[in-house]
């Protein structure tokens, strides 16, 4: 007796992603009118931002999403007193049943937010930063985590089609006891701590809220999210202090420091010595 292969046909197939930013817009930021050939995703997990496109003129609230389809223009702005984090995913799709969604605001569910948060985090395993800076040409990270792309790709169309399949949109009633994994977010921030990390940014793709977040942090680790991230960053210096010939000036900027008095003024707070008195203590020994 043989078995019948059964054919899968997908649906929705994610064919390319062109950027995948997570940040938060300067005050009164805005952007002239623009389309492109692939898909937008907005969304806005804080503040608010104001949306003017073919398809729709208004707000885009803290929690809602809206698709731009290729090609229809459009723009956004934040007023002077909002600064919102803000989500944006380009990618192209062949599937003309994302337009159904396009174009106007969707309310996601706790479900799918915490969808979007698995393509944030999978997606900086793909691409190089920066991820808080919008850029036209996003690099391919060189030794990404194998099956990262692929990965990235079912994640992305597991979400669109989720929204498809609730359209029109019902509320779903997410899980809010679900405990919050902080060995997740340590695993995270030793990833990532070479990168901008804001409590926000980490309370989004956790799905917590900051309070919750400091709280089960320091009862986990003993330390708050920024000394924690401080000393994984000392520790990274004092290794290329000591063990490497690189100037202290690369060493601040392999580090991600805004300029070497930064990294001074930093590497002496927390050790009461400068770089260079401490590069030259390991020396003597």
């Amino acid at each position: 007796m043989e078995y019948a292969l059964k054919t899968l046909t997908p649906s929705l197939s994610v064919t390319g992603i062109v950027n995948l930013h997570y940040f938060e817009f300067p005050y009164e930021f805005y952007t002239k009118s623009e389309n492109h050939p692939f898909y937008e995703l907005v969304y806005v997990s804080g503040g608010s931002l104001t949306i003017k496109s073919d398809g729709y003129i208004g707000e885009l609230e803290e929690g809602r999403m809206i698709l731009h389809r290729p090609k229809e223009y459009h723009s956004l702005s934040c007023e002077s007193l909002s600064a919102p984090t803000v989500i944006i995913v380009g990618f192209t799709c062949e599937e003309k049943a994302l337009d159904k969604i396009a174009s106007y605001p969707i309310t996601l569910s706790p479900t799918n937010v915490k969808k979007l948060a698995e393509i944030v985090k999978e997606g900086r395993n793909v691409f190089a930063p920066p991820y808080d800076v919008p850029v036209y040409n996003m690099q391919k990270r060189e030794n990404p985590p194998f099956g990262s792309e692929q990965m990235l790709k079912n994640l992305l169309e597991y979400f669109l089609i989720g929204i498809l399949r609730e359209f029109p949109y019902q509320e779903e009633k997410g899980d809010e006891s679900e405990k919050l994994s902080v060995s997740e977010i340590v695993n995270y921030i030793n990833d990532n701590y070479l990168e901008k990390i804001t409590i926000s940014e980490l309370a989004f793709l956790f799905k917590t809220n900051r309070s919750t977040l400091c709280k089960e942090f320091k009862s986990y680790t003993g330390k708050t999210l920024v000394e924690y991230i401080n000393l994984r960053k000392l520790k990274e210096a004092k290794i290329l202090i000591k063990n490497t010939k690189k100037t202290l000036t690369s060493i601040a900027e392999e580090l991600n420091f805004e300029s070497i008095h930064y990294f001074t003024r930093f590497f002496k707070k927390l050790t009461g010595l400068s770089p260079k008195e401490y590069r030259n203590s390991t020396r003597k020994k």
